[in-house]
């Protein structure tokens, strides 16, 4: 199932469990919401958005004029930059086996790490 099909599971849910027949968040716009099913869809979709691979972020400590972006001179990712975008900590990778990891292990989102700008 890709994460688009858990958005969308997740979207079939709330719609048919709601008295308006509406997403939460145009319940929660209005301040309406009053379903007490609203905390237990809030958490599915954080896990929803944890399984949707988002890129590593720069860690903050490294920014500077000459590092701007998580990117080395060749275009590819240059680990030691990185932090997860989630939680904003290292443990995406292993420095001691020189391993990116799929997921942080702090946090649990799923990291992509695809070269492409």
């Amino acid at each position: 199932m890709s994460n688009s099909k858990y958005q969308e599971a997740l979207d079939y849910i709330v719609k048919n469990s709601c008295n308006k027949r509406v997403a939460c968040n145009e319940c929660d716009i209005q301040n309406i919401c009053n379903s007490s099913a609203k905390s237990r869809v809030d958490n599915l979709q954080e896990l929803v958005d944890k399984a949707t691979p988002k890129r590593p972020i720069l860690n903050k400590i490294w920014e500077d004029e000459d590092t701007k972006n998580i990117y080395d001179e060749y275009g590819r990712i240059n680990e030691t930059l990185c932090v997860c975008p989630n939680c904003g900590e290292s443990d995406i990778y292993d420095f001691e086996y020189n391993t990116r990891f799929k997921c942080c292990s702090n946090c649990g989102q799923v990291i992509d790490w695809n070269d492409e700008q």
